[in-house]
């Protein structure tokens, strides 16, 4: 039998078109493979969100132009965004490559490899408009029998002046609530007790349908026997309504971890991003959250260095973190996407002050988090035990409702499981704990 291997860049709606690309190769008679040496078709799925991303992509290919001269009947084909981006460039950048399908175009796969096998021609399908394409969810080859991933809207609709996603990724388009239900009915039946409902801005969820919003979602989702934990992300600071805080409040299966992405905290650079609101009322936002749910823990992402940024701008987002003390953030260096708005901006700070700012930003969040950490110690946590940590196969790895990461020892056959678990140790990235028994939910 044919052997597939996939390799995957960027974000969880990355990870799930992945697992969907896995099921139609799988439903086509092919079977994974760990190595890609030992693969008949080698499949990258790409991210355009940053520079290095994409570079990524480039090194990569650079090693299959080795494994394409040593075996010529290997196939190679790149999706993504970074796909739908460069369309016919990547063929004649990288010739060795034999199909690039855009954001959307893997669910043509089936006629791709039939169209090669009989003339053996390089194929892009990529519109410029794309469209979100379904895939019977009974053959998504999922990566973990207790877990997944539910995208619920695609697209985005904001442009924001940095941001290349709406370029790629096209309009939003909600699903049909009813078939997402479906979907997590079927996975709940084969033993899925968590899910992440997944969307570029997931706050966004059904403002084209009319009749339904993420809340009504939640709360129908909420409803489903064998569902233990439900996750969101991403959420858009501006679109995070009163309903949606108080179901998530009021709903114990929903996890009350947020990630919303700040991006800066001056609102002079936030006008420049076109992010659709001011320091301050992302700042309330927070605040009101905290108020009605104090358990809530906060994810962000933060550019440093966005054109035109002076020192001014970032103090104020120093001010930001320093403030709002978040539980993670994710940092980077701004980097120019060609076709934003942002990359025609004069860009006159160097990138050592870059560097220098990201570094500062970068020590005094770990402080923070490490702070967080420490006052966890003593606290029993419900975790979800998710596998085998890999740098010590006596312990378990998994998660708190609020997403910190806890490894304790425990017998692998809790893989899977919720357990009561003790934080006895405060590390920065992570905490180590002593697990009290199982809970059945």
């Amino acid at each position: 039998m044919p052997k597939y291997h996939i390799i995957t860049y960027g974000c969880q709606m990355n990870k799930s078109d992945s697992e969907k690309v896995a099921g139609i190769l799988e439903s086509l008679g092919y079977i994974p493979s760990e190595k890609m040496e030992e693969a008949d078709l080698i499949l990258l799925n790409t991210c355009s969100v940053r520079e290095r991303a994409e570079e990524k992509v480039f090194g990569k290919l650079g090693e299959l132009r080795k494994l394409k001269k040593k075996n010529q009947k290997l196939l190679i084909g790149i999706f993504g965004c970074m796909a739908q981006r460069m369309k016919e460039e990547l063929i004649e950048k990288f010739p060795h490559v034999d199909f690039v399908l855009g954001s959307y175009k893997f669910t043509e796969l089936p006629k791709v490899l039939e169209s090669l096998n009989d003339n053996n021609k390089k194929i892009v399908l990529a519109e410029d408009n794309p469209k979100p394409e379904e895939v019977d969810f009974r053959i998504i080859r999922r990566e973990n029998k207790f877990q997944a991933w539910i995208p619920i809207i695609y697209g985005c609709n904001n442009f924001c002046t940095y941001c290349i996603v709406p370029y790629l990724r096209g309009k939003e388009k909600s699903r049909d609530p009813q078939e997402i239900i479906k979907e997590i009915e079927h996975l709940a039946n084969q033993g899925v007790v968590e899910v992440t409902l997944l969307g570029q801005n997931v706050d966004s969820y059904g403002k084209d349908l009319g009749n339904v919003d993420l809340a009504d979602l939640l709360v129908e989702i909420h409803k489903i026997p064998g569902i233990k934990r439900i996750r969101f992300l991403t959420s858009h600071p501006r679109d995070v309504s009163d309903k949606l805080i108080n179901v998530v409040a009021t709903h114990p299966k929903i996890c009350p971890h947020w990630h919303l992405p700040l991006q800066a905290g001056s609102d002079r650079i936030l006008r420049r991003m076109g992010r659709g609101y001011t320091y301050n009322e992302y700042k309330a936002l927070i605040e009101k959250i905290r108020a009605k749910i104090p358990r809530a823990s906060f994810s962000t992402d933060i550019i440093v260095g966005f054109p035109g940024e002076e020192e001014e701008d970032f103090l104020a987002t120093r001010r930001a973190l320093e403030e709002i003390k978040f539980d993670t953030v994710n940092l980077a260096i701004y980097s120019k996407r060609p076709g934003t708005p942002a990359a025609s901006y004069d860009d006159p700070v160097p990138y050592e002050t870059k560097k220098k700012w990201f570094d500062e930003l970068e020590n005094l969040q770990r402080k923070i988090i490490y702070e967080r950490n420490l006052s966890m110690i003593g606290k029993e946590e419900l975790v979800l035990a998710e596998g085998v940590n890999p740098k010590n196969p006596k312990e378990l790895s998994g998660r708190t409702e609020n997403y910190r990461l806890v490894f304790f020892e425990a017998d692998r056959k809790l893989i899977g499981k919720f357990l009561l678990v003790r934080i006895i140790e405060a590390r920065l990235w992570s905490l180590r704990g002593e697990a009290i028994r199982e809970v059945d939910l």
